[in-house]
């Protein structure tokens, strides 16, 4: 498989990216600048890229790394509950149901931010990102066993976190 050219990675995977990218910091401004970083990083390492198969792994490897580096110093820094700013379903939502839709968004974010970081990486990956087990596990780093065993545990914590807060 021949290599795309640059631009065309970027046009092809900048959207679903930045999408993944949000969702892991929570923050619209911190999901763009690390987009930048991500594709920053990816154009220096892009000569050096000889199998073009895995591309879209291999840019959500480097997003994954870029999204761990900035957590990271988000929480050495302070710890901050951030806020999505997600918009509500669009039409005929009265506003006990808006309220009730919020509530249950802010309830999974918080579930899923008490997950592992690699558990909640592999869990977006597959779940938002759609990505099958063999490019999650590109993504991060390892085996398509991890990679299934992350997802399969993430879920396994999710519902049992539920079950305590309900």
């Amino acid at each position: 498989m021949d290599k795309p050219d640059f631009a065309e990675l970027v046009e092809a995977h900048g959207r679903e990216l930045h999408a993944y990218l949000w969702r892991m910091l929570g923050d619209e401004a911190e999901a763009q600048d690390c987009l930048q970083d991500t594709f920053l990083r990816a154009l220096r390492a892009y000569p050096q890229v000889e199998d073009a198969s895995f591309l879209r792994a291999w840019l959500y490897k480097i997003a994954t790394n870029t999204a761990y580096s900035r957590l990271a110093r988000a929480a050495r820094l302070a710890a901050r509950e951030v806020e999505l700013r997600e918009p509500l379903a669009a039409g005929g939502l009265g506003v006990e149901a808006a309220v009730a839709q919020r509530h249950q968004l802010a309830q999974l974010r918080r579930a899923v931010r008490s997950l592992p970081a690699r558990q909640q990486a592999a869990l977006m990956l597959r779940k938002y990102q759609e990505l099958d087990y063999a490019e999650v596990a590109a993504a991060l780093g390892c085996n398509q066993a991890a990679a299934r065993a992350n997802v399969y545990q993430a879920l396994k914590k999710l519902r049992q976190w539920f079950k305590e807060n309900e």
